[in-house]
C-alpha cells in the first residue's frame, strides 16, 4: 500500500542528458574492448535517472534501492556523442517500482528495458545491513 506522505505518480517521469566519456566505456570499465558506453555506464545511469523520480516523491527518512533491472542494450554510442536516459515510474504496489527505462543517440534507440525499487525508511535499511557485517 503506498504510503500517505509518499508523493509519486505512476506516469512521473525524468530525463537525463550526457556526453558519454572516456570512463564510461566498456575498454574502461572492463566489460569489453571498445571505445563505446559500456553497459555497466548505462544501467548506473538509467538507476540514477529512476532514482530522480523516486527523490522527488518520498519524505528524507526515506530511501530506495534497486533490486532489478532488465535491459537490451542494442546499439553503439561512441565516446563525444550525446546520450538521453529516460526512465518512467510504470506501476507502484505498495513499497514496489517498477519503471520503464530508455536510452537514445542522435542515430534512435540504444537501448530500452524495465527497472525495479523498493522504498524503506533508511533506519529499517540500516538495521538490516548491521545485521549482514
Amino acid at each position: 500500500m503506498k504510503e500517505e506522505n509518499w508523493h509519486l505518480e505512476e506516469g512521473m517521469a525524468e530525463s537525463m542528458k550526457l556526453t558519454v566519456s572516456e570512463g564510461q566505456t566498456a575498454r574502461y570499465l572492463g566489460s569489453g574492448k571498445s571505445e563505446i558506453l559500456g553497459t555497466p555506464a548505462l544501467v548506473a545511469l538509467m538507476e540514477a535517472v529512476a532514482q530522480r523520480i523516486v527523490e522527488q516523491g518520498i519524505p528524507p527518512e526515506y530511501e530506495s534501492i534497486g533490486t532489478g533491472i532488465e535491459l537490451r542494450h542494442d546499439a553503439m554510442t561512441p565516446v563525444g556523442a550525446e546520450v538521453e536516459i529516460r526512465a518512467v515510474l510504470q506501476r507502484i504496489e505498495g513499497k514496489e517500482l517498477s519503471f520503464e527505462i530508455s536510452a537514445s543517440d542522435a542515430s534512435g534507440t540504444i537501448a530500452k528495458g524495465h527497472h525495479k525499487r523498493i522504498v524503506s525508511r533508511t533506519a529499517i535499511l540500516k538495521r538490516l545491513l548491521r545485521k549482514k557485517g
